[in-house]
């Protein structure tokens, strides 16, 4: 049981960083920052602008999709978080709910594999799940030497 409750928190830990971090990115940044993985996911899955043209709304809309599914389990966090004293209960609840949001992550990306497969050959479908850990594994390197926010300097 403790395992399970580090893994739920280390995954939710890692996110709740990738979020924050999101949250204060100005637009510019963000505009930036979808003009790289723009860019990156082409150039790894070798996408001729046709396919780019067909990927990408696909692609956009998988990920708002999978975003959206991990909102309940972001509930559950803060639930436990604001609580002094959660009870097993509550840790069970979390627990179920993680299970279930990464399920419908799993239904969604297998929808929307199918309706890329319709427009791209599947080895360039295959090739997105390593295009994806290797952009953000180049983003958090690039946010870890280049901070959005530096602090201020000591008086």
């Amino acid at each position: 049981m403790k395992t399970i409750l580090l893994i739920l928190c280390a995954w939710i830990g890692g996110t709740a960083v990738a979020y924050a971090q999101s949250d204060k990115l100005s637009d510019e940044r963000r505009r930036e920052f979808e003009a790289q993985k723009v860019a990156f996911f082409t150039r790894e899955l070798d996408l001729s602008p046709e396919e780019a043209a067909l990927f990408w709304p696909l692609y956009n809309e998988m990920q708002k999709k999978m975003r959206d599914a991990e909102g309940a389990v972001w509930q559950e966090y803060r639930k436990i978080h604001e609580n002094e004293n959660p009870k097993e209960p509550d840790y069970l609840k979390a627990i179920n709910q993680l299970l279930e949001s990464q399920q419908e992550k799993c239904d969604i990306k297998k929808a929307y594999y199918q309706k890329m497969l319709e427009h791209l050959p599947a080895a360039k479908i295959w090739k997105l799940d390593a295009a994806e850990h290797k952009f953000n594994r180049h983003l958090f390197d690039k946010l870890r030497k280049e901070p959005a926010f530096k602090p201020a300097p000591k008086k």
